[in-house]
């Protein structure tokens, strides 16, 4: 067993930055999902996240989204949210987290497994002492992914707030676009999804998008950030 970083981001001559990565045993859980991607590392600098994706594939109820999100101990999660149109479930691989599920939270550990169904207010945040890492999947598959690697990618040419988070003009966009996959508790859809709608094409002629195509290159996340080595990822990232 030896102990791997990866995940580092990476300077202008392309070497690694020291302490903005993460560790995990090479013959542990990570070890093995990180063999299994079938997309490019993507972190968020700011808060310190880290994303891939895993092989689709058809469920008995449609087609489905995998991917691992990656979280270092005291990380706060993505905000409340809820999806209209699908459910969500988790599956904790490593690590200590509590997910507040339509108001009532609860701890989950490595081998639990929770399931959110469509319209129920959730979020979740890494507790405890060790890096956590949680596997996700919805039936059917949803569309919010290419949004939160492009904000990712928005992190790393400082286009987010300093807490993350996309500017207003940017988050009107999103809200929306995707009204019918991710919708935000707060503020209160009642005052957001009105306000996305009146604003939201003033917002696309001043360049706003939902989505950046540049985000969702390998070439961008191979230059930024630092990528598993080969036999320990899945070769094609798309």
């Amino acid at each position: 067993m030896a102990l791997i970083t990866t995940g580092r981001r990476l300077d202008g001559h392309g070497q690694p930055i020291d302490g903005t990565g993460f560790s995990y045993d090479s013959d542990g859980p990570i070890a093995a999902l990180l063999a299994q991607r079938t997309t490019f590392l993507c972190s968020q600098p700011i808060t310190g996240e880290w994303i891939f994706g895993l092989s689709d594939g058809a469920a008995g109820d449609g087609v489905q989204a995998r991917g691992v999100g990656i979280f270092p101990p005291g990380n706060v999660g993505p905000p409340a949210h809820r999806h209209p149109a699908y459910d969500e479930s988790f599956e904790i691989v490593q690590g200590r987290f509590v997910f507040v599920i339509a108001g009532v939270e609860r701890e989950a550990r490595a081998g639990d497994a929770l399931v959110v169904t469509r319209g129920t207010a959730h979020t979740f945040r890494c507790c405890g002492d060790e890096l956590g890492a949680v596997i996700g999947e919805t039936r059917p598959a949803a569309r919010i992914g290419a949004v939160i690697t492009t904000l990712f990618g928005m992190a790393h040419d400082g286009l987010l707030t300093s807490r993350g988070q996309p500017r207003l003009l940017q988050a009107l966009v999103i809200g929306d676009e995707y009204a019918d996959d991710t919708v935000m508790c707060r503020p209160p859809p009642a005052i957001t999804l009105p306000l996305a709608r009146a604003l939201a094409p003033l917002a696309r002629r001043l360049g706003r998008r939902a989505t950046h195509a540049r985000y969702l290159e390998v070439g961008f996340w191979e230059a930024r950030v630092e990528q598993p080595a080969r036999g320990q990822d899945t070769p094609g990232a798309r």
